[in-house]
């Protein structure tokens, strides 16, 4: 007898809904986003269930639809695929994050690697004096022989073979422990609440008003779901951007940053606009979803010129956002000759007066209309808060003060290919590209700082040990005459190079007719 289980809302056990999962009869649809839950949310969520506590209810859509693609593996188990027939699919909407864990933690059979890079199978340790008790494999050495796996609770055969090798040496008590936490397991209810509806404005809505109320879901998580649904598909567009930025060093760019961009070429405020405002626009429109990729190659390319040559090295995002919009709106427009004096201007004006930090949506928004009317229309120049810029004195963490000194460091050497190698090292998706130069001193000194993987490190240290180091090296590295005459002592080492950095920064920052302030403050 087939069982109909989200025609009304119902109170199934786990296990009902696992074999579901199985079966092919609940099936999770792509526009989930991917398992991204740690080891302690996956074991915390177990723990959970033996206390008895409730995990939430689980949103499914009971739909005629057959298009929208699924996940082919749940917990690193490949599962059969959607169930064959004319019957109605049900949709996990809502609960991808805790299927993984059960399904992938419970099921017993055969498991394939995943891509998660999640820890299976998980254990309960019988013998852990204080919770939780529940285990991730270790990366070395065997598993106890008290460790139950969780994939035996729902075989009976299995536990039965598990709970009986623990008797004969013994342990009935771990046995009667493992005997009862089947139990917790086979009976433990989860609420499904239903969507019976052929209606997809239903659906959208209902995902985004419940991935809204937590932090658990991003916005391009939502738009991607949005997007999937319906006839424009958001996640081949992003894998498109991050295909052809790739080879430009842009292939991390985060989804975020591609979420605003689409939000400021639509005139939407980056930060108070809903995505369902976002996706309303795309379905009348969708040519800024199909230009994405386009438009960011301009806007990196035009980045590439100033020295920011990968998302590392950029020192505010909406400064990528600003030329990709003006991008869109202009096509070419970066690329123009007579422009891009004043680009280059307004790039690293933005950068040291530090424009885009804690500025408001509307601001940003009003920024990118009034660059785009003084570049196509010779309005009055965008007006900038042209404050003093704050003294160099101390490199800390990515603050914009410290990414703006770093991305001049980076175009310090004469040599345009080493300049280039300082530049792309910057600009990868790495916070170390900013190394200590020596050891033992204070790392916040901009003289102690050097733009170098760890083998360069080890031959600058070595160079300034022993006092010689080739001009070539001291070039594309920053270090001055000054500072080399001052070996083999250290301390005066750095302190020449911070000298002259600081100094050579100022004259730099000159340029753009702004002046560094005496004090900090």
């Amino acid at each position: 007898m087939e069982r109909k289980m989200f025609d009304t809302p119902v109170l199934p056990r786990l296990e009902t809904i696992l074999t579901e999962v199985k079966s092919g009869d609940l099936v999770i649809p792509e526009f989930q986003r991917p398992f991204v839950w740690d080891d302690d949310r996956r074991l915390n969520l177990l723990d959970s269930i033996v206390e008895g506590m409730p995990i939430g209810s689980l949103l499914v859509w009971r739909t005629n639809r057959r298009d929208l693609r699924t996940y082919e593996r749940v917990g690193g188990v490949r599962l059969e695929g959607p169930r064959k027939g004319d019957e109605k699919l049900n949709y996990l909407i809502d609960g991808h994050q805790r299927i993984s864990t059960l399904f992938g933690a419970l099921y017993s059979g055969d498991r394939e690697p995943s891509e998660d890079d999640a820890r299976w199978p998980l254990y309960y340790d019988l013998e852990a004096g204080q919770r939780p008790a529940f285990r991730v494999p270790p990366r070395r050495g065997s598993v106890s022989a008290h460790w139950l796996p969780l994939s035996t609770l729902l075989d009976g055969d299995k536990l039965f073979d598990f709970t009986q090798r623990l008797r004969e040496k013994g342990r009935r008590d771990l046995a009667k422990d493992a005997e009862r936490l089947a139990n917790i397991f086979r009976d433990y209810i989860i609420p499904i609440v239903p969507l019976v509806t052929e209606e997809l404005n239903v659906v959208t809505d209902a995902f985004v008003r419940i991935n809204s109320q937590g932090k658990g879901m991003s916005e391009a998580h939502m738009l991607r779901a949005l997007t999937h649904l319906g006839a424009i598909d958001t996640d081949s567009h992003f894998k498109e951007v991050r295909a052809r930025l790739d080879p430009l060093g842009w292939g991390t760019l985060d989804d975020q940053v591609l979420v605003n961009v689409l939000k400021a070429q639509l005139d939407l405020d980056v930060y108070a606009s809903d995505v369902r405002g976002v996706h309303e626009k795309l379905k009348q429109d969708p040519a800024p979803l199909k230009g994405l990729a386009g438009v960011l190659e301009e806007a990196v390319d035009f980045l590439a010129k100033v020295g920011v040559r990968g998302p590392g090295a950029l020192p505010y995002t909406y400064q990528l956002v600003t030329l990709a919009t003006l991008a869109a709106w202009h096509p070419g427009i970066l690329g123009r000759p007579e422009l891009q004096s004043r680009l280059r201007e307004w790039f690293w004006i933005t950068t040291y007066t530090e424009l885009f930090s804690g500025i408001t949506g509307s601001r940003i928004r009003d920024s990118i209309h009034q660059l785009s009317d003084e570049l196509t229309h010779g309005g009055p120049p965008m007006r900038l808060d042209l404050a003093a810029v704050k003294p160099l004195t101390q490199i800390r963490g990515s603050t914009g003060r410290t990414r703006a000194f770093l991305l001049f460091l980076a175009q310090l050497p004469s040599d345009e290919d080493a300049r280039q190698r300082r530049q792309e090292r910057l600009g990868m998706d790495d916070t170390r590209a900013a190394t200590i130069l020596i050891a033992g001193a204070a790392g916040g000194d901009p003289g102690n700082r050097v733009i170098a993987d760890f083998t360069e490190q080890r031959v600058l240290r070595g160079a300034i040990k022993f006092g010689v180091m080739d001009p070539k090296i001291a070039d594309e590295f920053g270090m001055p005459h000054e500072a080399l005459n001052a070996l083999p002592d250290q301390r005066a080492f750095l302190d020449a190079r911070t000298r002259w950095l600081v100094e050579q920064e100022k004259e730099f920052i000159k340029t753009f007719n702004l002046e560094v302030s005496d004090s900090e403050s």
